[in-house]
């Protein structure tokens, strides 16, 4: 996957990040930081539109191939997913079921084990797109 692509890609889903996705110097792993604050801000106002994109542009970029954008998706997006605790319910409706196979291993590793469990339980709830 060229840098191009998710570039584009990302500037098409999210013209309010132009200057982070412009800016040579700044992999997908600083877009990512700051999608995440977009997203937490968009569960607080219940802005469905954006968070379509963001969860949609973060599922398109674990499917690619290569392991590039996967990975960074992954690390960068999926990882802290629950660092804002409180929107832990909102979030999960979001993630698809491959998510938490490839992030499950961060989150023990962050997550205490009575959050790991309620993460756990609220993904196998049935309440999310995977």
């Amino acid at each position: 996957m060229c840098v191009v692509e998710w570039r584009g890609r990302a500037l098409a889903e999210f013209p309010e990040l132009r200057s982070v996705i412009e800016h040579e110097a700044w992999s997908c792993h600083v877009f990512f930081i700051e999608l995440l604050d977009l997203v937490r801000d968009a569960h607080r106002r219940g802005d469905v539109d954006l968070l379509r994109r963001a969860y949609g542009f973060a599922q398109w970029c674990l499917e690619q191939p290569g392991g590039f954008l996967s990975n960074a998706a992954v690390v960068s997006f999926y990882e802290h997913a629950f660092d804002e605790w409180e929107l832990r319910d909102e979030v999960a409706r979001w993630l698809p079921a491959q998510v938490a196979q490839r992030a499950r291993p961060l989150w023990e590793w962050r997550l205490p084990a009575d959050r790991l469990a309620e993460v756990d339980r609220l993904l196998s709830s049935g309440d999310h797109p995977g």
